[in-house]
């Protein structure tokens, strides 16, 4: 299946910065003259679904998305697969999963034949891979997916085991010069599960030739010889199986990560056994690094149970601003994603990021506008870029004023943004983003930067004499002025005169009191901006409560 999806670009991708369209040149570079009739490049991801699908996961697939993207943009037709290696041994059992005493009994077997311990799928590996399509659906990525166990399981790689069977000399002799000790002459470049108990722990496994293959399982003592062609239990092991698909697949591009790209790494003795025993160049190779969570514990990993997934990320950024930052950053770099007080400077970035980039007169000035428009370009969830940005409401200010209106976007943008929100597009932006700030502030904001005003249920007893005469003083001020207009230094000048040195406040414990009052907090927003959001009716609704 090749993707026709046209995607233009305003800047000349021959020169283009972007490290996406650097590895497409040299995809078209390497394979072209090679193949000079060659109708579509084939660019490839894939992981093992061994538990939770994270976000470091995703920075697999957006770095072939981009690329596929890049090569389209070049006018070249792409085939994007991914493979999910469903096919792989249930090998450990992760903490953060249900029906962990079910799960135990299940190891040893293909992830594709566990039961979904959640009770959802149809399989163990079902769940991760039914929620992570979705979730790419989402950022607009679509791939051609293949199910490993699938092909296994149906002998479309039977002539490819017996081909590695036969070459088992080449193999063993590229992996023991990456080995400390050599693979012992019994070794083969495969994997079976017993056809009666589906564990793959073997007493031993023999090639005697031809179609044939002898196991004897260490679980259930079953002994058997089968054929290649027909059963649906044998594989190739992983440092065999990804060249072979290389091959099988005719793969012109693929990333691995860190720990594929050691020296002596399942790349360093693919790229040699694709050549030696099929004969094909390796695909074009990109390293790309780790992703960590702002505030996390480091490298996440689906089989601890410790990671964030894409929907999780979703809750706070949108698929254009996920993009965004990936996009952004050259994939062998780590990075770490904010879920913390940095958000809101991601949220900035991208707004001034997406200003300059719709900009067509920052191109003759601005010697960064190509690398800035190209990133925005491959953050367009459909490929679609917009002639103007819709309205983005600053995210800071968002957050403050989603607060006092209890989360509740429409009343928000009714209150403080009708005059910004110019059609249909720009009222979906301002909602969407106003839920994801929302959710931000819920589950994963600083606890400083939160607030309710429902909460400074406090009497009169609670407070001082001295923070009663500055709540009075403030009442009486914010009656005063008209806070929609004045200036917030004139308003923050008035609060020292009036509300703090006329009654002889300390301006310490006057603030104390009147941030208890409004948020039953000893601190909170700046006061003269708090103000003028919360309105002069809010602020005397507040003073009066629980009097």
């Amino acid at each position: 299946m090749t993707d026709t999806r046209n995607f233009k670009s305003q800047i000349n991708l021959e020169t283009s910065p972007h490290w996406a369209d650097h590895a497409a040149k040299r995809v078209v570079a390497f394979w072209g003259p090679r193949d000079p009739h060659k109708d579509h490049y084939t660019v490839a991801s894939g992981i093992t679904p061994s538990g939770t699908v994270h976000i470091g996961n995703f920075r697999e697939v957006i770095t072939v998305d981009l690329v596929a993207r890049a090569l389209r943009g070049l006018g070249h037709k792409v085939r994007f697969i991914y493979s999910w290696d469903d096919f792989d041994t249930f090998r450990k059992v992760p903490k953060n999963l249900p029906n962990q005493e079910m799960l135990t009994e299940q190891l040893r077997r293909p992830i594709s034949r566990v039961p979904d311990p959640r009770g959802v799928a149809k399989s163990y590996s079902g769940y991760g891979i039914m929620a992570f399509e979705k979730e790419l659906a989402q950022v607009g990525v679509q791939p051609e997916y293949i199910y490993q166990h699938e092909r296994y399981s149906s002998g479309a790689y039977a002539e490819q085991i017996k081909f590695a069977l036969e070459n088992k000399d080449k193999i063993t002799a590229i992996l023991n010069e990456y080995r400390s000790e050599p693979l012992p002459a019994s070794w083969l470049p495969t994997a079976i599960y017993c056809e009666k108990c589906d564990r793959d722990t073997m007493e031993y496994e023999r090639y005697p030739g031809g179609w044939d293959y002898a196991y004897k399982c260490a679980t259930c003592g079953h002994e058997a010889t089968t054929d290649i062609r027909k059963t649906r239990n044998l594989k190739l092991n992983w440092r065999t199986d990804w060249p072979m698909r290389w091959a099988f697949e005719k793969v012109d591009f693929e990333p691995g990560g860190k720990d594929h790209s050691s020296e002596g790494g399942s790349y360093d003795t693919g790229k040699r056994i694709v050549k030696a025993v099929w004969d094909r160049e390796p695909p074009v190779y990109q390293q790309y690094d780790f992703v960590m969570i702002k505030g996390g514990t480091g490298k996440m990993s689906s089989s601890s149970g410790e990671l964030f997934t894409v929907a999780q990320a979703l809750e706070v950024y949108p698929p254009q601003i996920l993009r965004w930052i990936f996009a952004g950053h050259r994939p062998n770099h780590d990075f770490s994603l904010a879920f913390d007080a940095d958000v809101i400077k991601t949220y900035d970035e991208f707004d001034r990021a997406e200003a300059v980039a719709l900009d067509p007169g920052q191109a003759a000035t601005d010697k960064k506008w190509p690398m800035t428009r190209r990133v925005y370009e491959l953050s367009s969830v459909d490929g679609d870029v917009p002639a103007r940005a819709p309205y983005r409401a600053p995210f800071r200010e968002l957050c403050n004023r989603l607060q006092i209106l209890d989360g509740d976007g429409a009343r928000t943008m009714d209150r403080y943004y009708a005059e910004f929100i110019r059609d249909d597009a720009d009222k979906k932006a301002f909602l969407d983003r106003a839920a994801r700030a929302w959710n931000w502030l819920r589950n994963y904001a600083p606890e400083e930067f939160r607030y309710s005003l429902t909460a400074g249920r406090r009497g009169k007893a609670d407070f001082t004499p001295e923070q009663h005469a500055a709540m009075d003083a403030l009442a009486s001020l914010v009656n005063e002025v008209d806070l929609d207009k004045i200036d917030p230094k004139d308003l923050n000048q008035l609060i020292y005169d009036k509300v703090i040195h006329a009654p002889g406040c300390d301006p310490k414990e006057a603030f104390k009191g009147i941030y208890q009052k409004f948020i039953g907090r000893d601190q909170g927003p700046r006061l003269p901006g708090f103000l003028k959001e919360l309105g002069r009716d809010r602020v005397n609704e507040l003073l009066r409560a629980w009097n």
